[in-house]
C-alpha cells in the first residue's frame, strides 16, 4: 500500500461541520483505504490526513468521492509518500560521539 498526505482548505464558515464530517470518517472509508489520522494544521492548509491505499486509482477516488463531497472543503492536495526510517546497523553510541567531538 502507498501512504498519502492530503492537505485540505476548510471554508471558514462551514469549518466546524467539515471537522465534524472528517472527524466521523470510518477507518476504511472506502475498499483498498485505510485511514490512519486526521490533524488539524496551521498556515496555508487546515488540515491533514494521513492515509494508504491500494493503488492510486483508490486514493483518488477517497480523496474526490469522499473528501471533496465534504461540505466546506474547499481544496485538497495529495501527495503519494514513503516511509522515512533510520538507517540498518547504526546506533548511537556516546563513546564515539564524544572521541569524534574532541
Amino acid at each position: 500500500m502507498t501512504e498519502y498526505l492530503v492537505l485540505l482548505k476548510l471554508n471558514p464558515t462551514k469549518i466546524i461541520n467539515a471537522i465534524n464530517a472528517l472527524r466521523d470518517l470510518p477507518e476504511k472509508p472506502g475498499q483498498g483505504v485505510d485511514l490512519h489520522y486526521i490533524m488539524n494544521v496551521f498556515g496555508t492548509w487546515d488540515v491533514a490526513i494521513w492515509f494508504d491505499a491500494d493503488n492510486s486509482e483508490k486514493a483518488i477516488d477517497f480523496v474526490h468521492k469522499k473528501l471533496g463531497q465534504i461540505s466546506g472543503v474547499d481544496d485538497a492536495y495529495a501527495v503519494p509518500t514513503f516511509p522515512n526510517i533510520k538507517p540498518q546497523g547504526r546506533e548511537a553510541n556516546p563513546k564515539n560521539e564524544a572521541s569524534a567531538s574532541e
